[in-house]
């Protein structure tokens, strides 16, 4: 792409600097005219007389000159010679043929003075000067680019015919050139009114619909150059004509047509000084020589009418100043700078060089003639560097203060920004510095939301959908996206409608994309600029630093408030742990903590200790004292129990008003038989404790039972019209025997004979032989531990 721009700019280069020889050349040639005599009028080279013209009395546009004084000619060179043969102001004798007759006509030769070459100054040279420097500034602002490439050709054609119309009447060095241009000017006027300042619908529907304007001046180029009579020849430029005059029109039609209903404000605007550009400059005039092509009648004013082609190259001067037609800021700042660097060196050197040629010559010191300027240009290399990045600073300081401004603005972004980690101030400060520097009516920033596949705008709740086209453009490319290159580009052809959309729906003129390793994560939409000013390319750029500059910032807060998120998430999770503990089994919490999505509660076969105890007497405790009082000693009591049970690796599955289930499950059948006798002991130590502690005058007893075998343990599922309810408990005749075990009281621990089988003794324990228990089939061993009596059970 760099590669083509370069070549596009080497073409721009040579095409102008062919423009300004073809201008010396003819200026060369009318100046060389000087002294000489010519016949007043203008003469073709097919000895037709040109419109315009000095002496405009005795001949017609486009009479055919037959012979002067006597004497045939077949060549503008022979009547030329035929002319100078006699002094300026000899009257002169032409036979001409004038619509189909032939008519004789006296008029005087002129000397072409230095009055004459003024006015061909003024009246061709000065416009054309003009209209070229205008093209080229724009070649130069834009080198690339459909409107650049049309626009150039556009200028490089009207000084062609501008400046050349002299050459078609005198020298005829440039006949056939100027002709091509001539014939062609239609088309291109026409592809102009069908894509500029901004393509229209015909154009956009039809794209090759532009070229069909040159066919026609093809045609009409190709029937001038065919040998034909004078007034075939006539009718060709006639059809010239009015083409010419009719493509204007088109042209002066589709201007007030985008003036009127533009897609941006700043299109109108364009299109109106354009439409007063080309109207007022180029209408009457190319009216009135298409009225003496086509009528052969000379016009008043002519030369006053052309005259009025000064407008357009100002009107073009002034709508690239005020409305940015092709940005020339950045052109102008950087020619300022060169252009002061280079004074500033060249007035360096000089002086410097004189300055040592004195001091030498007054010292007597003798050197070389070489050796003094290679010090100056030594000096002057070590300084040059530094000399323009200062001459920089100060230009932009002094003249360019909104550039500067907007450096030092981007500089403050740039160090707030590394030191916020807050989404909200983060965005308040993006925003906040984009208003600063370009004044949009808003300025919004959209944060993708991949959750929702949307962007959702800060500060406020409505988003846009990371689907639709102009998000999806967006993600493709790494620069700002303006109405005005949307419409310019024919890249965007397609989707060019749709993105539109997209910008009106979110009243936006800029879309920026704020892309994070090749991902699309956050968007600035701007509105029109306050005051209607346009959004210049060094806008675009500091948008776009400020996107490059923004993605790393936003990425890092919204990391950070992913973390902090990721934080509260586990800071709520530790509390709603912390509360479940109290009611959740811990055997339940590590198979949550192990597997989080999918805990195995699924019910297996599990050697275990089943633990029951039971408060003896609680319904008579219950109605005797107050609910309050009931609940604190139960609290108290099953507290006191919670943190044995805990101790020694106990489950406590259930608890009812006067009773709790406790599981233990170990590796070692062994060791969780130990631990649940173990506890069952310290049980009852610690209600011995309380009841001396708070005496009442019944005081709290435990009946405790103890078994242990295989039981089915984990969740049971109940189900209900009303919903479901889990519980994670141990199931089977373990748990039923333990439970009848408790219920045979006498303030002991009776302990089933799978339980005392895995103590290391029995030292303690009273064997109560078979003894039957309730709902269970068989009679069960049962053994009796009676407290504060020691029994080696280990821990």
């Amino acid at each position: 792409m760099q590669r083509w721009t370069r070549l596009e700019t080497s073409a721009y280069v040579l095409l102008i600097a062919l423009a300004a020889l073809f201008m010396a050349v003819v200026t060369h040639d009318a100046w060389r005219m000087i002294g000489r005599a010519w016949t007043g009028f203008p003469v073709m080279e097919n000895l037709l007389v040109g419109v315009g013209g000095i002496q405009r009395e005795r001949v017609e546009p486009l009479d055919l000159v037959r012979a002067v004084n006597g004497q045939v000619v077949t060549s503008s060179r022979q009547l030329q010679k035929e002319v100078e043969r006699h002094p300026p102001g000899t009257r002169m004798r032409y036979l001409l043929v004038r619509s189909g007759s032939l008519v004789e006509e006296d008029a005087p030769s002129r000397e072409m003075t230095l009055g004459t070459f003024k006015h061909y100054v003024i009246q061709y040279l000065a416009g054309g000067i003009l209209v070229l420097a205008l093209g080229a500034l724009v070649a130069l602002l834009r080198p690339s680019g459909p409107s650049t490439r049309l626009f150039v050709v556009f200028c490089l054609t009207t000084v062609v015919v501008n400046v050349g119309y002299w050459d078609l009447s005198g020298t005829h060095r440039f006949t056939k050139l100027f002709f091509v241009a001539w014939t062609f000017l239609p088309g291109i006027l026409v592809h102009l009114a069908l894509v500029f300042p901004e393509r229209t619908s015909l154009a956009r529907r039809w794209p090759r619909s532009v070229w069909v304007p040159y066919a026609a001046s093809a045609a009409l180029w190709l029937w001038l150059q065919v040998p034909m009579s004078r007034d075939s020849w006539a009718a060709g430029a006639g059809l010239v004509a009015i083409y010419w005059t009719a493509a204007l029109v088109e042209l002066l039609v589709s201007l007030a047509q985008t003036a009127r209903t533009g897609t941006t404000p700043l299109v109108r605007q364009r299109a109106r000084v354009l439409l007063a550009g080309f109207g007022i400059g180029y209408l009457a005039p190319v009216v009135g020589t298409t009225v003496e092509v086509v009528l052969h009648q000379p016009i008043p004013f002519f030369h006053e009418l052309w005259q009025l082609t000064f407008v357009f190259p100002l009107a073009v001067a002034y709508a690239i100043v005020r409305y940015q037609l092709f940005d020339i800021r950045t052109v102008v700042r950087v020619g300022t700078i060169y252009s002061v660097a280079t004074a500033v060196v060249a007035l360096g050197y000089a002086g410097l060089l004189t300055g040592l040629n004195v001091l030498f010559g007054r010292l007597d010191v003798g050197m070389s003639g070489m050796m003094t300027p290679l010090v100056v240009a030594f000096v002057v290399v070590l300084v040059v560097n530094r000399l323009y990045a200062r001459t920089q600073a100060l230009i932009d300081r002094v003249f360019f203060r909104a550039r500067y401004n907007a450096g030092q603005a981007l500089v403050r972004l740039a160090d707030a920004m590394t030191t916020t980690l807050d989404l909200d101030r983060l965005a308040a400060l993006i925003t906040g510095t984009i208003d600063e520097l370009l004044h949009p009516g808003h300025v919004a920033l959209f944060l993708a939301n991949d959750e929702r596949g949307a962007f959702r705008r800060v500060g406020r709740g409505d988003g846009l959908g990371a689907d639709t086209v102009l998000a999806t453009c967006l993600a493709g490319r790494r620069t700002p996206l303006s109405r005005e290159t949307l419409l310019a580009d024919p890249a965007f052809e397609d989707i060019r409608a749709a993105c539109l959309a997209d910008l009106d729906a979110l009243e936006a003129d800029v879309a920026v994309p704020i892309v994070f390793r090749d991902r699309l994560t956050a968007l600035l939409v701007l509105g029109a600029r306050r005051g209607g000013a346009p959004y210049t390319s060094d806008d675009l750029r500091n948008l776009r630093i400020i996107a490059t500059q923004g993605a790393v910032a936003l990425e890092h807060a919204r990391a950070y408030h992913a973390l902090q998120a990721a934080l509260r998430r586990v800071q709520i999770l530790e509390s709603i742990r912390a509360g479940l503990s109290k009611f959740v089994p811990r055997t339940v919490q590590r198979l949550i903590e192990q597997a989080p999505d999918a805990p195995e509660f699924a019910k297996r076969e599990t050697d275990v200790s089943v633990l029951f105890v039971d408060i003896a007497g609680y319904t008579r405790l219950a109605g005797r004292l107050d609910a309050a009082t009931v609940d604190r000693l139960v609290e108290r009591y099953f507290g006191a129990f919670l943190d044995e049970i805990l101790k020694r690796g106990g489950d406590v599955n259930e608890t009812a008003g006067d009773g709790l289930m406790v599981i233990f499950q170990d590796a070692d059948p062994r060791r969780h038989a130990r631990a649940a006798v173990a506890t069952a002991m310290a049980l009852l130590h610690r209600a011995n404790d309380i009841n001396a502690a708070e005496p009442l005058d019944e005081p709290i007893v435990l009946h405790v039972g103890v078994n242990s075998g295989r039981a089915g343990v984990g969740a049971t599922k109940i189900e209900g019209t009303a919903g479901t309810r889990w519980t994670y408990t141990a199931s089977g005749p373990v748990t039923n025997v333990a439970a009848r075990l408790a219920a045979l009281g006498d303030d002991a621990i009776h302990l089933g004979e799978a339980t005392v089988a895995r103590l290391p003794s029995r030292v303690g324990l009273e064997d109560l032989g078979e003894v039957p228990l309730r709902n269970v089939g068989e009679p069960v061993r049962v053994y009796r531990l009676r407290v504060p009596e020691p029994v080696g059970v280990g821990a």
